[in-house]
């Protein structure tokens, strides 16, 4: 009687060293923390990470191979929701996520490039003595696409250090002509999303929104440093 040729298999463990070489380090370390993909929640969220490359108001690569967004599980669940709340008004719209979790040594490296007074810094970057809500993955910067991929004019681009992008400046901006009502409305429509997904913008930045507090993050999340 013939034996049967026994044929080797690729074992689970097996395929999933497979998949974990292709993941950077850093990644891998996210996941070891409880953070997720927010991709895995919903695949038509868009992920441009402005830190994983150099068109960022630094102009450094500060992520190298990370590409991909990480969050807090019940977080990326708001990011998740606010997508759908957005969809369901204008269906050709989409978020896109240019930061999501922020490891602490890299809010270090942004503090130490950044070349502004420390008054003026404190507005657009958290000291990372004090930390930021990133660093727990329960902050978010996010903006809109519309049909064709483009981002919606909201008056200026990502990570703009000035008035212009200060949420608490619109009106009076509006009146002095520096600010349009379709970048008003714009921002609107993104504040409306996120707001729906459980999320809270700041005074400064028109793209950041928090899911919760700096002292909740502290106290449910560990610091990703």
């Amino acid at each position: 009687m013939t034996k049967p040729v026994k044929r080797d298999t690729p074992s689970v463990d097996s395929a999933n060293k497979k998949i974990a070489l292709k993941l950077s380090v850093l990644e891998l370390e996210l996941q070891a923390a409880g953070l997720v993909d927010v991709q895995t929640l919903d695949s038509t969220l868009v992920v441009d990470l402005k830190y994983s490359t150099t068109d960022n108001f630094m102009k450094l690569d500060m992520y190298g191979d990370l590409t991909h967004a990480y969050l807090q599980k019940d977080v990326a669940e708001k990011l998740a929701k606010a997508q759908h709340a957005l969809q369901a008004i204008h269906t050709s719209y989409r978020l896109v996520v240019y930061d999501a979790v922020r490891p602490l040594h890299i809010q270090q490296l942004m503090w130490d490039t950044v070349k502004l007074p420390r008054a003026e810094k404190t507005k657009y970057l958290s000291n990372p003595a004090r930390g930021s809500i990133h660093n727990y993955g329960a902050a978010v910067d996010v903006s809109i696409l519309d049909s064709l991929g483009r981002p919606l004019d909201m008056g200026t681009p990502y990570d703009f250090f000035g008035e212009e992008a200060h949420p608490v400046k619109e009106q009076e901006l509006l009146a002095k002509g520096e600010l349009t009502q379709a970048h008003i409305q714009n921002r609107q429509i993104l504040r409306a999303a996120m707001r729906a997904g459980g999320f809270w913008g700041i005074q400064t930045e028109w793209w950041h929104f928090n899911a919760c507090t700096r002292a909740f993050a502290a106290e449910n999340y560990p610091l990703v440093k």
